[in-house]
């Protein structure tokens, strides 16, 4: 039996999408109990409701966001299966699967894939990539492993769950001038730098906010850490990474 966590439904078209869901479960035989998040309790709550009462897999049916704030209160506590609807090419990747139906006959399948998690200090997990994006260029400092390993410029920063920062930067050169008379455009200039480690810092000026799926979970000046195989994760093909 599996513990279905759904998205707060925005529209009258989740709802039919979600009682679609159902018809497909209860004809593959693996139903269960489905809750649906709200105002009132949020997915966070619901998870830890369904670790209470004794289930071993908790499906999160939704969104990034919705499926992230699922995933990063189940480590080492239960499997996470999921359900995506209106997700994104991240989310469809990592499990191997576009569609709902797909996605249901892969959780009877039940094969899993271990992955790694990075905890953000004092109490946040990452589970889906993080974006800190700057307004025009900001500071930012990486210490790794309690050296200092970056100190740059960047526009926009991307964090994931192997406790792996890239930092991309966009520049335009000065115009030149041509036989002292007229001046040429500038040329545009993209650099990506590529970091790595079992523990990071992050500051940046000023203080920015982590983003997942375009909603804040924490701000900078944060501390990581790389948990190494900490969530089951039920996919189409079942590996270790």
């Amino acid at each position: 039996m599996y513990y279905y966590i759904l998205e707060s439904p925005a529209n009258r078209a989740t709802r039919q999408t979600y009682q679609k869901l159902r018809d497909i479960l209860t004809n593959l035989g693996i139903a269960g109990e489905m809750v649906a998040a709200s105002p009132a309790r949020t997915p966070e709550e619901l998870t830890v409701m369904g670790i209470e009462k004794g289930y071993s897999t908790i499906v999160a049916v939704g969104g990034d966001h919705h499926i992230n704030q699922v995933a990063t209160t189940l480590l080492d506590r239960a499997v996470l299966g999921v359900v995506p609807i209106n997700a994104s090419r991240q989310v469809t990747d990592l499990i191997g699967v576009t569609d709902i139906r797909s996605a249901a006959e892969t959780l009877k399948h039940r094969r899993l894939t271990t992955l790694s998690t990075a905890y953000i200090e004092p109490d946040l997990l990452l589970f889906l990539d993080a974006e800190i994006v700057a307004q025009g260029h900001a500071k930012i400092s990486l210490v790794i492993e309690n050296k200092v390993r970056a100190f740059a410029y960047f526009d926009r920063a991307v964090v994931n769950r192997a406790l792996e920062v890239r930092l991309e930067s966009v520049h335009v050169t000065e115009p030149k001038k041509i036989l002292g008379l007229f001046k040429s455009g500038g040329t545009v200039v993209r650099s990506e730098s590529l970091f790595h480690g079992k523990s990071m810092t992050i500051r940046t000026d000023p203080e920015l906010p982590l983003l997942v799926a375009g909603q804040p979970i924490a701000k900078t000046p944060c501390n990581l850490r790389l948990l190494p195989e900490s969530l089951k994760v039920i996919t189409r093909r079942g590996t270790v990474s």
